[in-house]
């Protein structure tokens, strides 16, 4: 009787042990491991970025990196930082709050310069902070002649013998023909617009990061007819329109996020932005977060901040919880087996 019970007893534990070692081999079968997130729902999402947001940006993450933008004197980021932490309720240390007044007294002459602003307006480069960015440069460049001054300035450029930023003449070109588009289509292309205006202002700030650049190959590859460009002629004669119209994806992505947040957020959000797939899961992000993007980047970083939108499928989790299973038993069934011999060699 105890030998039938005792065979009955390993019999269970070996189907237990094929049961769970097959589950967790079919799932790697369907190649579960090597995808396994999926993205969470919007709602869901939303939570998970605002509950990462909340665990990190305390008082203590926000003197920090004042004093780290203060030792760097970025002034745009000690603003930036000391109005988020205000929209927040998180109160700033009294030394670093006085600080902060002396720059708002400082900064908040800027707009009396006309002259100043209009440089701006003319050259992105020439403006001194990203609120005289966004008073006087954006609202230029977002227009077609934002456009057409990039080409005016390219196709100088190009009559000199000078070296040409085809990547900027390339955007020029998608923000014209999106602009066309809007007109003819009743304004589905916006988005193209301003993706292709918000992208060229970064090119020309210099900070696009290297994936980025290398992503919009086919934007810096369209040819040119600096002729047909420098009179305004239509763009069928300045350059291959069927290849422009394959070049406008990237810049729909970006537009998104300049919807869902504003250009001059979207200036910032593209340092963090590596490539198309970066610019896609962006765009996400700023459908969940909407006008918090920027402060949820900054905050917790873009991994992060990616990661939080994503969670362990299903399939994933169940797969990783049999194969778990499968080990412990091999484990008990070694110690136990290990346990009956060392009673056996010390036993009297």
């Amino acid at each position: 009787m105890a030998r039938a019970r005792f065979w009955l007893y390993r019999g269970v534990q070996g189907g237990v042990l094929a049961l769970t070692t097959g589950l967790g081999a079919l799932g790697l079968s369907q190649q579960t491991l090597v995808r396994p997130y999926v993205d969470r729902g919007t709602e869901s999402a939303a939570r998970a970025v605002e509950s990462a947001f909340r665990a990190t940006f305390t008082p203590g993450w926000v003197a920090q990196s004042l004093n780290d933008a203060l030792a760097a004197e970025d002034t745009d980021r000690v603003l930036w930082l000391a109005d988020l932490a205000d929209a927040e309720g998180v109160a700033l240390d009294p030394a670093q709050a006085a600080i902060v007044a002396r720059i708002r007294a400082e900064e908040s002459g800027w707009m009396k310069a006309a002259g100043d602003c209009a440089a701006c307006a003319i050259d992105i480069r020439s403006c001194g902070s990203l609120a005289e960015i966004s008073a006087c440069a954006i609202p230029v460049e977002l227009s077609p002649l934002g456009d057409v001054n990039a080409l005016r300035r390219q196709g100088l450029a190009a009559l000199a013998g000078q070296e040409v930023d085809r990547l900027e003449t390339g955007l020029a070109l998608v923000g014209l023909a999106a602009t066309a588009a809007v007109v003819a289509s009743g304004g589905s292309s916006v988005m193209i617009k301003a993706g292709a205006s918000t992208v060229r202002m970064t090119r020309r700030l210099g900070n696009l990061t290297p994936g980025m650049v290398r992503a919009l190959d086919d934007v810096a590859d369209l040819p040119v007819n600096w002729g047909a460009a420098m009179r305004m002629a239509p763009l069928d004669e300045i350059t291959d329109t069927a290849r422009l119209a394959r070049a406008t994806g990237l810049a729909r992505d970006v537009g998104q996020i300049a919807k869902n947040t504003s250009v001059a957020d979207t200036l910032v959000l593209l340092r963090h932005v590596d490539g198309a797939e970066d610019a896609a899961r962006m765009a996400r992000l700023s459908d969940v977060a909407g006008t918090r993007t920027l402060s949820r980047v900054e905050v917790l970083g873009k991994a992060r901040a990616f990661r939080a939108m994503v969670r362990l499928s299903d399939l994933a989790l169940g797969t990783l919880a049999a194969l778990y299973a499968a080990v412990l038993q091999v484990v008990l069934m070694l110690s136990g087996r290990l346990g009956r011999g060392v009673v056996r060699v010390f036993k009297p």
